[in-house]
This record gives C-alpha cells, sequence and structure tokens, in this order.
C-alpha cells in the first residue's frame, strides 16, 4: 500500500491524496509508480501517440485507479492565501553568494566578456544584486541579439554561436612540422 500525493508546490496546497493498495499491472514487470506516472496516464487515457521519454514508458500508470466517472464535489471553490515560509530579508547591499557569481559568470560566457582580463574574479568582485540582475538580463540580450544576427547571416540553426569582445589572438599553439612528423611517427601514419 502507498499514498501518492499530488501537490502544487509552488502555492503550498496539496490537491489529492490517493491510497494505492497494490502495486502498477504494468507496462513492465518491474514498473513502478513514481512522478513520471502522471504523464505515462495521460498518454494512456488520452490515447497519445508516444511517450514523452523512456521514464514515463516504463512507469505505472494510475488508469485503474482513477475510475471516477463524475468531478468530486467536495473540492475547495478558491485556494487559501498563501503562508510565508520564512522571512526574506532585503540582501541587495550584500556581497553575491557563489550561486549568484557564477550566474554572472554564466553571462558572461553568453555576451563575450569571458575573454576579458577581469573574468571571473574580477567581474563580480564588488557587484551589487541589482548590478548582477541588470548584467545577467543585459548580457542575455546580447546574446539573443547575437543569435539573431547570425541566423540573419545564414548560420545554421545547429551552429553554436559564441560571442566575443576582445577574442584571444590564438587559442592553440601551432604545431612545428617537427611535431606533426612526430605525431604521424607515433600513430604510425606515415
Amino acid at each position: 500500500m502507498s499514498d501518492i500525493l499530488l501537490s502544487n508546490r509552488h502555492i503550498n496546497f496539496f490537491d489529492t491524496v490517493i491510497t494505492v493498495l497494490h502495486g502498477p499491472s504494468g507496462p513492465y514487470p518491474s514498473s513502478e509508480f513514481e512522478h513520471s506516472s502522471i504523464p505515462a496516464t495521460v498518454k494512456k487515457i488520452f490515447n497519445l501517440k508516444q511517450f514523452l521519454t523512456k521514464r514515463d514508458a516504463w512507469a505505472g500508470t494510475f488508469d485503474t485507479i482513477l475510475t471516477r466517472t463524475s468531478p468530486r464535489t467536495d473540492c475547495p471553490v478558491t485556494l487559501p492565501d498563501p503562508e510565508k515560509m520564512r522571512e526574506r530579508l532585503e540582501r541587495e547591499a550584500e556581497r553575491l553568494t557563489e550561486f549568484q557569481q557564477e550566474l554572472v559568470q554564466m553571462a558572461a560566457t553568453l555576451n563575450g566578456d569571458c575573454y576579458k582580463d577581469i573574468y571571473p574574479h574580477k567581474l563580480v568582485e564588488n557587484m551589487s544584486v541589482p548590478d548582477a540582475i541588470k548584467y545577467c538580463e543585459d548580457g542575455f540580450q546580447k546574446f539573443l541579439r547575437g543569435c539573431e544576427n547570425a541566423k540573419k547571416n545564414g548560420a545554421h540553426e545547429s551552429e553554436i554561436v559564441v560571442l566575443t569582445n576582445n577574442p584571444p589572438t590564438e587559442l592553440k599553439p601551432k604545431k612545428t612540422l617537427a611535431h606533426k612528423i612526430f605525431s604521424c611517427l607515433a600513430c604510425n601514419n606515415i
């Protein structure tokens, strides 16, 4: 026997508790009820063409449990206002957390600032939360504009767009003739 609790975690409202007295009857002998059972059940009830992933193809479905022929009448019409779980202090003047710093550094990778001398640590050194938010938003918009420009200039949709402000002159050192010959000898490609 197991209980299945369906909830909307964003508003702390628990929708339904279903008590299951037995395990699923397939589709595989090892199938279990789990979160992927929800899309698997939707696929089965609505006779959709294919599963989303191999996981929901494996998951047990609730179609044998969900057998109501009429809607419930005891459901709330309105939901209660959500309760604050904890007080939030304004921390905009504090230093960025490690996670916030990493978000800024990812934005720097998108907008090409990763090639600057200030990347990665000096970039976020004295940055405030509002500055970080603006930097990330501006960096993402710059990346989107770069993608649109690449598309307009004929780039294939699978091409990875790399924006550069001050690109390094050369990422890899050139191989000398001796190095190329030695590489061929080592691989027996002569």
